[in-house]
């Protein structure tokens, strides 16, 4: 907070020097009264809010992504701004003006008890405005984690719906995390009686809970979902299903979607394919697919048949795509039906099985000889952008950002995919929990990895061809400082300059609670940048620069050994 409050400051001092007079007229002309600085509170009213409002961002929580919850029973959603309520208690002045910017207090944050009278006085404040729409987190605990006077559990869960379902009709964004079936019943209650939603574009309904027996399993998971909104939501566009499944067959607002999260859900609450499918194909704008141990329904009874490869579902806008804790086999059948043309971002977690088979399917080239059933393109779109027969398509032809934070294959299959992302800018790889020999690729010349496979031909192509020519961002997750310096004289050591006249960043984990315990990565930090030297011994370009990062462990903890197990399987 300390760092908003400096930057408003800042912009305040900024603002009162544009309204003062230039020196030079102030030293040789006799200004006026109403000329001279009279301090911030010179500022006009409108100045000032729209400073609030500037300030109210800084944190903004939406910055990254519409849902702010994660599938991760450890995660908790940053915390709202108090920045409103700090400018309102500087003097009666700005507290007014802060009152009367309505705009500062549509979020509604429940995370403990205290938040409940905090929400009915912002309430107060920005209801007589017919524009302002409400952000809404509601994060409630399990039983044995509840707290009495401070967490939110059964009976807070009922005050807070009481308080904000009177205002559905101004919902613009609704995250729910239930920990527990009690709070579960009385979510779907409020859920299926609220009545429609005509603005909401956000809905995030997440459920995980430790369900200790198979009994309590049972109970949680044997009711079938209920409708909510009374299906009427007519602006939704980002949906995030966690643990919780809908009426798939009587949930028309699954269509227009432009975000949309699907997590820990077993097979037998997914979506059969024939509504993933209409989910699809009714939402031409989809622009962020995220699957987390859940997707379409396998085909377990000839009612659930997936059909023929050929009938492809064109995702012609899709660019960011997530994948984790999915198995090999599923993946391929689910992708062998999906065109994706346009892909810029891949984030991969998939760990303990042999994912080869998937990963060179997502590497070649498919060639679209056949029609394109239900293919659409935006009418805001120029019709040159639309599908075109015979078009090969590489899903990584356009990927500029690749995440791995968990992936077994084969040392070929990866060194493939890094010489077929060649448009890459951004790589992010934890390396202590990918398959063995991955950082080798990085450190040492893999043609010897490949030749020993009998991969000639890719050892050649790795011979004549730069790794990554258009790096801009590395961060190796789990290495060591020796193995970055062998990296980076790996990287250097035939062509000084690998990526035109761009720098590189390349991010090691490090603060200063761990120095001393690397010396080579210390070196590299203390220096803050890493440079190839030429015959002189003169430091030639380009630069690497060397940035950090912490992930604020207990310095005392080990190091991620890597062996981290999901909690996907256990989490229904």
């Amino acid at each position: 907070m300390s760092e908003v409050i400096l930057r408003n400051i800042l912009l305040v001092s900024l603002l009162q020097d544009a309204l003062s007079p230039p020196h030079c007229l102030q030293r040789e002309l006799i200004m006026p009264q109403r000329w001279r600085p009279a301090g911030i509170h010179s500022l006009p009213v409108e100045l000032l809010t729209w400073i609030f409002v500037l300030g109210s961002r800084f944190d903004y929580p939406y910055s990254d992504s519409p849902f702010l919850l994660k599938p991760d029973q450890e995660y908790n959603a940053a915390p709202s701004s108090n920045f409103q309520v700090i400018v309102s208690h500087v003097c009666q002045h700005w507290r007014q003006v802060a009152l009367r910017t309505q705009s500062l207090w549509t979020t509604l944050h429940f995370r403990e008890q205290s938040h409940i009278p905090r929400a009915k006085a912002y309430l107060a404040r920005c209801l007589t405005s017919s524009t302002c729409l409400l952000d809404i987190l509601v994060d409630t605990v399990a039983i044995e984690d509840h707290t009495p006077g401070i967490t939110l559990y059964k009976e807070e869960i009922h005050t807070i719906f009481q308080i904000i379902v009177p205002h559905v009709e101004r919902w613009r964004a609704f995250h729910l995390k239930i920990c527990d079936n009690e709070c579960k019943g009385a979510a779907r209650h409020f859920l299926n009686t609220c009545g429609p939603a005509p603005n909401l574009e956000t809905l995030q309904l997440y459920h995980f809970e430790d369900y200790r027996t198979t009994q309590n399993l049972y109970i949680a998971t044997h009711r079938p979902p209920v409708v909510v909104f009374d299906n009427t939501l007519p602006r939704l566009k980002n949906v995030s299903l966690t643990g919780v499944n809908l009426p798939w067959a009587k949930s028309p607002y699954l269509k227009g979607l432009q975000n949309l999260e699907l997590a820990l859900h077993l097979d037998k609450i997914r979506p059969p394919y024939q509504w993933w499918d209409k989910m699809l194909r009714s939402s031409p704008e989809l622009h962020t697919l995220c699957l987390h141990y859940s997707g379409p329904k396998e085909a377990t009874d000839p009612t659930l048949v997936w059909p023929p490869a050929e009938e492809k579902v064109r995702l012609e806008w899709l660019q960011d795509l997530s994948l984790t804790d999915l198995d090999p086999g599923y993946l391929c059948n689910l992708f062998t039906r999906l065109q994706i043309p346009r892909l810029k971002k891949l984030t991969l977690e998939l760990p303990e099985q042999n994912f080869t088979p998937f990963i060179e399917l997502i590497n070649e080239p498919a060639v679209e000889d056949i029609p394109i059933l239900g293919s659409q393109s935006s009418p805001s779109r120029p019709s040159s952008l639309s599908p075109s027969p015979n078009l090969t398509v590489r899903l990584l032809a356009n990927l500029e950002v690749l995440v791995i934070r968990a992936l077994e294959c084969s040392i070929q299959t990866w060194l493939s995919l890094l010489l077929s992302a060649s448009a890459l800018r951004v790589l992010e790889v934890d390396f202590s929990r990918v398959g063995a020999g991955f950082w080798k690729v990085f450190t040492k010349d893999a043609c010897s990895l490949t030749i020993n496979s009998g991969s000639q031909g890719q050892s050649d192509d790795y011979a004549t061809q730069t790794l990554l020519p258009r790096l801009e961002m590395f961060k190796p997750v789990g290495v060591s400082g020796k193995d970055v310096l062998s990296a980076l004289q790996h990287r250097y050591r035939q062509t000084p300059v690998v990526n035109g006249t761009s720098t590189e960043r390349w991010y090691v984990k490090w603060s200063e609670r761990r120095r001393y315990r690397d010396v080579e990565l210390d070196s590299l930090v203390d220096a803050r940048f890493w440079s190839p030297d030429n015959e002189s011994g003169v430091s030639i370009l380009p630069k690497v620069i060397i940035e950090t990062y912490d992930d604020d462990e207990d310095p005392e903890e080990p190091e991620d050994d890597g062996q981290e197990s999901s909690d996907s399987d256990g989490a229904l």
